[in-house]
C-alpha cells in the first residue's frame, strides 16, 4: 500500500468562498478517481505546529495506481488551475507501508 499525505495552508488575499470551494472540490476525488482508498481530509487542530491550515490522506494499492493518479489530465489541471492559485505553501510525503502495520 501507498500513503499519500498533502498538507497545505491558503494564500492569504484568497476568500474563504475560494477554500470552500476548493475543499468540495478535493472531496469529490475519491469518486472521480476510482483507485483512491480510504480517504480523509481535515483541518489542523495541532497546537505544535500551525504551518499547515489543512490535509488530506489517501491511500492506493501501489505506487503505479499513485503514479497513473498523479500524470492524470484531471489531477494535473486541478493542480494548475485550482490548487496552486490559491495554495501558498503544501508539503507532500508518500511511503509504502504493509497494511498489518501498527507503527
Amino acid at each position: 500500500m501507498i500513503k499519500h499525505i498533502v498538507l497545505f495552508r491558503f494564500t492569504e488575499d484568497s476568500t474563504p468562498e475560494q477554500h470552500a470551494g476548493l475543499l468540495q472540490e478535493l472531496s469529490g476525488f475519491p469518486q472521480r478517481f476510482p483507485d483512491m482508498q480510504r480517504w480523509t481530509m481535515g483541518v489542523n487542530q495541532s497546537s505544535r505546529d500551525d504551518r499547515f491550515t489543512n490535509g488530506f490522506v489517501i491511500e492506493f494499492d501501489d505506487e503505479q495506481r499513485l503514479e497513473n493518479y498523479l500524470r492524470s489530465d484531471a489531477h494535473e489541471s486541478f493542480v494548475r488551475e485550482r490548487f496552486r492559485p490559491i495554495v501558498a505553501e503544501r508539503a507532500i510525503v508518500s511511503y509504502e507501508y504493509a497494511e498489518d502495520d501498527r507503527g
